[in-house]
């Protein structure tokens, strides 16, 4: 990226950032972004269709960095830890980081964009660990492909976190993180954590 793009997309950065902190997401205007920015408004639409997509766009940038950071989660069966431990706490804590922004986004649930940004990235890692995993997986059943299969277990989980984050959000504040990672992952079934029955 050159300098000059990278300088835009910086101050389109923190100018969705301070609006959607002021206000809710679906309220802030193109024009408002771009005045913020010092930018023109064909200058935005370079970057996103609406306010909501580039907030979606930069939250989505900070996830994939920490995602990154996790993205070969070794099965951790023989530990008390749990596989997601780390990354389920940097998730929440990256979303306490923009509780206001996240918030503002809800009504009740989180905007499209925004939630889809989250699931993709969610269920990308999940996609990754289960593909370096595939032992973890548990049975298939005859009438499912595999990769039907796999997408099947990916999605539930994936959309299980949002909604779990969701609830997180509206239900009061969000102090205790490692209360709120220790609530969602003791709601995923065993064989994602790592933890198989006995037989």
């Amino acid at each position: 990226m050159d300098p000059r793009q990278a300088r835009t997309r910086r101050s389109l950065r923190d100018a969705i950032y301070v609006l959607a902190a002021e206000k809710p997401i679906e309220q802030v205007t193109v024009a408002e972004v771009a005045r913020a920015a010092s930018i023109t408004r064909d200058t935005f639409y370079r970057h996103a269709p609406t306010p909501v997509h580039l907030l979606a766009d930069f939250l989505g940038e900070e996830l994939d960095e920490f995602l990154a950071a996790h993205a070969d989660l070794p099965d951790r069966s023989d530990t008390e830890l749990s596989v997601f431990d780390e990354s389920e706490r940097d998730l929440l804590q990256h979303v306490a980081g923009h509780a206001t922004i996240y918030r503002n986004a809800m009504s009740p649930r989180l905007v499209g964009p925004l939630r889809d940004a989250l699931i993709n990235r969610i269920e990308n890692a999940l996609t990754h660990h289960l593909t370096r995993h595939p032992h973890i997986a548990p049975m298939r059943e005859a009438g499912i492909s595999p990769e039907r299969h796999a997408r099947m277990l990916v999605a539930y989980a994936g959309t299980g976190t949002v909604g779990a984050i969701e609830e997180w959000l509206l239900s009061g504040d969000l102090d205790d993180i490692d209360a709120a990672a220790r609530t969602i992952i003791a709601a995923s079934p065993g064989w994602w954590l790592g933890r198989h029955p006995t037989p």
